[in-house]
């Protein structure tokens, strides 16, 4: 699962990226197919942000279900346990969210918002009434 998770953050990187340039060659050149189609990217460079914040998630909630309820052999995370359940040796693997799942909730926001604005753009690009008034 760590590496799909991986592979959705890269796949968002690199729509990011494309979304950039063909963002700023439709804006440069006028061009409402490109400045529509960077908010379709932008969209989707959110929806694998959370895609990828979703596996991290249930990840980590999987880990939590199977260090609290141990394995017939009393092994977990491939690790084996003691005999003696006094001697916990899995305690010292504790996730606790912080600050970086709200950055990255907040980068899922800020994508859809972004790509609402873009195709916004896209929409007052295609009607101009300054343009309509000269003709």
């Amino acid at each position: 699962m760590q590496n799909l998770s991986i592979s959705c953050a890269l796949v968002c990187l690199i729509v990011l990226g494309s979304a950039a340039l063909v963002g700023a060659f439709g804006v440069c050149k006028h061009q409402i197919s490109a400045v529509l189609v960077t908010g379709v990217m932008y969209l989707l460079a959110g929806l694998f942000a959370m895609f990828t914040l979703m596996i991290i998630h249930f990840k980590r909630m999987q880990r939590v279900s199977t260090r609290s309820s141990p394995h017939g052999d009393d092994t977990a995370d491939g690790v084996v346990g003691p005999r003696a359940p006094a001697l916990p040796l899995l305690s010292a693997r504790e996730f606790t969210t912080s600050w970086s799942l709200e950055l990255g909730w907040g980068g899922v926001a800020l994508a859809t918002t972004t790509s609402l604005l873009w195709i916004l753009l896209s929409k007052i690009m295609r009607y101009n009434p300054i343009s309509a008034m000269l003709l």
